[in-house]
Formats: structure tokens, sequence, C-alpha cells
């Protein structure tokens, strides 16, 4: 299982992994330079979360999931039961999920730890609720990709509009009245250091938006599935 897991990044093509180091390069340049910057760390956490989440972090982990993702030949489904490649790639996107979240987070403890900023314990709180909502971008967005991946359409052709879409709402609902990019963004937007108000208000409806969004790629697979072998 683990091995199968990691099958379809190996199959990757030197020139594109190569073009994917240069652009993870690029992206931990830029972040590392923002987390070095003097700031309080309330403010650090909300710049992250509203402007680098969707520019830096939610990218790789969609490049990532996209580029990892098994997908089963003529072969492999006469051999295989093809129920295999939908739970490899739900572990696969769980996975990459939790790494991408898991090291931005770690950089941004590391580097305000560095500076001297986390020293009360309600600080810690805010760097909990950082990770969690890392986690539940990375899962929200990817979910969503893998349910178009299932219909048919080539990761090729969804991830360029699914990394720009974000950055681009983000860009111009900042300029309309109201809290549109609460609503927007609602399982990542900061809305506070309470752990418990982030586990009321986003946690519960993002464990409901997962459940709906594997049910229907679980319907989509199957029919998409049935249409191949057919």
């Amino acid at each position: 299982m683990i091995n199968d897991l990691f099958m379809p990044i190996r199959r990757v093509s030197a020139h594109v992994r190569g073009l994917m180091w240069i652009a993870a390069a690029c992206g931990l340049a830029y972040y590392l330079s923002v987390l070095q910057q003097s700031m309080p760390l309330p403010v650090l956490y909300r710049g992250c979360m509203v402007e680098l989440a969707e520019r830096v972090i939610l990218p790789a982990n969609l490049m990532l999931f996209c580029m990892g993702c098994a997908r089963f030949g003529a072969f492999e489904r006469v051999r295989r039961d093809p129920r295999d490649e939908f739970r490899l790639n739900a572990a696969w996107l769980a996975l990459v999920a939790l790494s991408i979240a898991a090291s931005a987070w770690v950089l941004f403890v590391v580097a305000n730890m560095l500076k001297g900023s986390l020293c009360e314990s309600g600080q810690w709180s805010l760097c909990v609720v950082m990770l969690l909502q890392l986690f539940m971008m990375n899962m929200s967005v990817a979910l969503l990709v893998w349910l178009l991946m299932n219909l048919g359409i080539p990761w090729g052709q969804i991830l360029p509009p699914a990394i720009a879409i974000p950055i681009i709402a983000d860009f111009c609902l900042k300029l309309m009245p109201g809290d549109l990019t609460r609503y927007a963004f609602y399982f990542w937007y900061p809305i506070g250091d309470s752990l418990v108000a982030v586990l009321v208000r986003q946690v519960a409806p993002f464990i409901g938006y997962c459940i709906l969004l594997t049910m229907a790629n679980m319907a989509a697979f199957n029919c998409s599935d049935r249409l191949r072998l057919s």
C-alpha cells in the first residue's frame, strides 16, 4: 500500500519534477521572507492566512496532489480492483494536505520561536488554530479538484485555474464592500484565536463538507469507471 501510494509521483518525468522543485524553492523563499519580518504574532498569522495561504501553500498542495494521483491503465484495471485507485487517491489527498499544512506550520512556529514571539500559552492556541485552518484549506480545495478529475477532466486542465481562481478571487473580493472574502474562504479565513470558536464555526461544517464531497467523488468515480470498462 505504501509503495503504491508513492508510485505515481515516481513516474513523473524528471523535467516536471525539476520544475516542481523550482516552484517549491521560489514559494519557500517568499514564505520565509515574510516570516522573518518583525511583526506581532497575531498580525503575522493573519497575514499568512489571508495573503500567503492562497499564493504559496495551496498551490504547493494542489501541484503535489495532482502529480501524485494514481491513474490506472487498462492493464491495471484488469488485474486489480478498480476501487484501489480511489482508495490510493483518497489516502494521497489526505497525506499531501496534512504534510503541506504541517510543513508550513512548522516553519511558522520555528520562525516565531527564533524571534521570541511564542512566549504565552494563548499564542500556542493561535498556532493550533493555524494548523487546523491550513489543513482544512488544503483538503477542501483538493477534494473539489479531485471531483473534477473523477468527472474525466485531465488534471493539467484543472490545476492552473484551481491555483489562479483563489488568488484572483482574494484580490477582487477585498475591493468589494462587506465580508465576502470571509465566506469565499470559509474554512481557513482567520476568525480569531479561540480554538472553540474555530471548532464550532469552521471544523464542524468542514466535516460535513468532506462527507458530501467524498460521496460525490465516489459517485463520479463509479460512473466514470463503468464508462471506461464498458
